[in-house]
């Protein structure tokens, strides 16, 4: 997950290691969460403010699309 170093000081620790991958899935779980609640639960606006492109709705159509794709258990 992309995550930008200023959230160290928002939810985390200036010592956080972004680049380990546990660290950086709890981060970007945690600012997801943080944006879902945000938007009352609209996944697409909570995807689109994660990305930084709220309003606008092509992030999280690619989200979605692969996670139907790869993920979603039918």
């Amino acid at each position: 997950m992309q995550v930008m170093p200023f959230w160290k000081n928002e939810i985390g620790r200036e010592d956080d290691n972004l680049t380990q991958v546990a660290t950086n899935l709890r981060y970007g779980c945690t600012i997801l969460s943080y944006y879902l609640d945000k938007e009352k639960g609209n996944l697409t606006r909570a995807l689109a403010r994660y990305n930084g492109s709220l309003g606008k709705t092509w992030y999280p159509e690619r989200v979605m699309m692969n996670w139907e794709r790869h993920w979603l258990v039918r």
